[in-house]
């Protein structure tokens, strides 16, 4: 009749798991870098809220406006590295978007979004400024034995300023 060969899966396990590991190995840790990714992107994004309503408070008619509210982002960004000078931008523009005299413009902070103020207030009064800060900061997600993924984390925020009662200060 047949004969029966007995079969030996004691190594099975062990090649499988070492085919699994490094799969969920880079789905973990990939896990773990999107969620610091993201906890940064908050962070960016609450300094960049907090240095327009700072913006919107302090007197735009001092010559260094721009820059306090740029020192007043960095101050509040609290996520490890810090944002540097390059990566922030921030001005005082009327509602129709009219570019300020009143501003910092650092060389990475990205493109200014387009007819922002107007779309956000659409209803200011005439003569008011509005506050524009945003910022772009270079991220990396290491997924170990996948390549890593490159990319910018930021915000933007705009805030009335109404500390003058006659108009915009810094603007013709």
């Amino acid at each position: 009749m047949g004969t029966s060969v007995a079969r030996n899966d004691r190594g099975a396990a062990a090649v499988e798991f070492a085919l699994v590991m490094p799969v969920l190995i880079s789905l973990i840790f990939g896990m773990v870098w999107t969620g610091l990714a993201y906890a940064d992107h908050i962070s960016v994004n609450n300094a960049i809220r907090e240095g327009a309503r700072y913006g919107a408070a302090a007197d735009a008619a001092s010559g260094s406006w721009a820059t306090s509210v740029r020192d007043r982002v960095m101050q509040v960004y609290a996520n490890g590295t810090s944002l540097t000078t390059d990566q922030i931008c921030v001005r005082l523009v009327k509602p129709d978007d009219t570019n300020a005299a009143t501003a910092w413009m650092g060389a990475n902070c990205g493109s200014p979004p387009s007819s922002w103020a107007s779309q956000t207030v659409p209803n200011a009064a005439t003569g008011s400024c509005l506050v524009e800060v945003w910022a772009t900061k270079p991220r990396t997600i290491t997924l170990i034995v996948f390549p890593d993924l490159h990319l910018n984390i930021g915000g933007n925020s705009i805030s009335y300023y109404g500390r003058t009662v006659t108009g915009c200060p810094a603007l013709p």
